[in-house]
């Protein structure tokens, strides 16, 4: 792809792209009028004219709000609120001349440049730079104190520009990123929904009617036979269903013969025929309708056949586009607890598929393990594959065939790849720290520590945070406790910003896990045995990770 064609979204706007930048174009209005009384109180704090500031915002903010109403294609009026952002900044400098802060005021041009991400469009960064690099030039030549309380050199207007240039490529990189990714994911969806709606509208549906013995008639439509092929004479739909699923076959006979001793309710009878059958790699769905005689009693039955393989796939790329989100979104709230999540249950699923457990109910905890996890974290179609698996455990007292295993390595392989094709392969690979680790560091360097004792800071935070360790059992107790019913219940959580290497304790914590919901299932009663036993305010559980004498318990 060329580097024009990076930067230039395709001409097509998708419904879903001019709904988000519509909304996301009118909050960005609001968000700019909020500047107004900002920046009137930092031109009081620095001795510049409020009134004139704010007139001249006023003033700025003319242009976006008649883009807002006027103009139509919300691409452009992204554009504008860009070029606006910038003009605001060089406003906001302004007002803080000749005093100390003027110069940090410069940040504003940064972090909204970052912002404009959001509108997953290249070219509202580009004119944002644009707009920042004209400014710093044209103002640095003509008012230099409206740019920079220091007499600053051309080098320095020049350091400024690259930086602003760094950040824009950057940013333009995040913002195409989730215009593919994202707004893309949409697109992609719909022109799929445009080819099924073509597919669906050209194709053929099958109909042929049957007595109550299950007899064809020889009346039928042409596709029926390219589903199923040649038919004999009086051959009942049963014996031509049985080459291609004896079970569907064998459903249908005893529904007929129920429709034919007449002793449930039509409907009842009909329901009771088989729905689908798969011939190939098509999704058939039947349909009946009854034909009766003068004398209203059922004489034969219309079996119409529909081919919906291309409904079942759509609606299944549709729950896996809304399963990858919902998992993103878990990555964004909890993405240490995802990633061991994704540790272990590739561990447990090669357990599953490799055999790797002592008997059967080791097998149905392992399932469990791995559906209750995959369920916590989005993952509904890898724990759905479980908890069918658990229940042909519990029916037929055997392990499932290897084909249904299979089938659980099959959709957890594709759930990966589909993880890795949207975050790449980098997810574990970055360092997360909070403002209490900064702070430290901060403070050690400012007061010259020992090069070791900050080193030894820095490389703790590869560690997991007890904090974030005992949030996410937190989170995943107070869901155990929803599902039973135990509502009125209470954690308290005290990491005291202690710091544990991730692999070492993972065998602990996923058994403290069990721990916690025995406590919650036992060791905490229902809000009516509280109130039969008297007992008064929530049930709570205190979570506690500390140090004593050189060990660290967890209490």
């Amino acid at each position: 792809m060329s580097i024009t064609k990076y930067l230039v979204l395709p001409p097509e706007v998708t419904d879903f792209e001019h709904s988000y930048l519509k909304n996301l174009n009118k909050v960005a209005l609001y968000f700019f009028f909020a500047h107004i009384p900002v920046f009137m109180l930092v031109a009081w704090a620095s001795g510049t004219s409020p009134l004139a500031v704010m007139m001249v915002s006023i003033a700025l903010l003319i242009g976006p709000t008649i883009a807002q109403f006027c103009i139509k294609n919300e691409r452009i009026k992204s554009m504008v609120y860009g070029f606006i952002s910038m003009c605001l900044g060089g406003l906001l400098v302004h007002a803080a001349r000749g005093t100390s802060v003027q110069i940090e005021m410069h940040f504003y041009f940064f972090a909204l440049l970052a912002m404009l991400c959001a509108f997953a469009n290249p070219a509202v960064n580009i004119v944002a730079a644009l707009t920042v690099a004209v400014h710093h030039f044209v103002f640095w030549y003509l008012l230099p104190n409206s740019v920079f309380n220091y007499e600053a050199p051309l080098w320095v207007v020049l350091v400024h520009a690259a930086f602003v240039v760094l950040e824009t490529v950057a940013t333009c990189y995040i913002a195409r990123r989730f215009f593919d990714d994202v707004i893309g994911l949409e697109k992609i969806v719909q022109e799929r929904t445009k080819e099924v709606h073509m597919i669906l509208n050209n194709i053929g549906q099958g109909f042929l009617t049957v007595d109550l013995a299950g007899r064809m008639s020889d009346e039928r439509s042409s596709v029926v036979s390219e589903w199923f092929g040649p038919s004999s004479e009086n051959q009942t739909f049963a014996d031509y269903l049985r080459p291609v699923d004896a079970s569907v076959a064998e459903y249908f006979e005893l529904g007929m013969e129920s429709l034919q001793e007449d002793i449930l309710p039509t409907e009842v009878a009909l329901d009771q025929l088989p729905k689908r059958v798969v011939v190939g790699t098509d999704i058939l769905e039947f349909k009946y309708k009854t034909i009766e005689n003068e004398a209203h009693r059922v004489e034969k039955v219309l079996v119409i056949m529909t081919d919906i393989t291309s409904d079942i796939e759509r609606e299944h790329a549709e729950a896996q586009q809304k399963q990858l989100m919902d998992v993103f979104g878990h990555i964004m709230r909890d993405k240490l607890g995802f990633l061991e999540f994704l540790s272990e249950a590739d561990s447990l699923v090669d357990a599953v598929i490799e055999h790797r457990y002592e008997d059967l109910p080791q097998l149905k905890r392992i399932l469990h393990t791995i559906k209750g996890n995959a369920g916590l974290f989005g993952m509904t179609s890898v724990s759905s594959l479980c908890h069918q698996l658990e229940d042909e455990i519990i029916l037929e007292g055997v392990i499932p065939e290897e084909h249904q295993l299979a089938a659980l390595r099959d959709e957890w392989d594709r759930v990966r790849d589909h993880l890795d094709q949207l975050l790449g392969k980098q997810l574990d690979k970055n360092i997360e720290i909070d403002d209490a680790d900064y702070e430290a560091v901060l403070h050690s360097l400012l007061n010259k520590e020992k090069p070791e004792k900050i080193a030894k800071m820095v490389q703790s935070w590869r560690l997991e945070t007890t904090k974030h360790r005992l949030n996410f059992i937190k989170q995943q107790t107070e869901g155990l406790a929803l599902r039973l019913g135990k509502k009125d219940i209470h954690i308290q959580i005290k990491p005291h910003n202690l710091r544990m290497e991730n692999e070492h304790w993972a065998p602990f914590w996923s058994s403290f896990v069990h721990i916690l919901r025995n406590a919650v299932d036992h060791g905490i009663e229902t809000e009516e045995e509280r109130a039969r036993l008297g007992k008064t305010g929530s049930g709570i559980i205190s979570l506690e990770t500390y140090v004593e004498n050189h060990y660290c318990p967890v209490k």
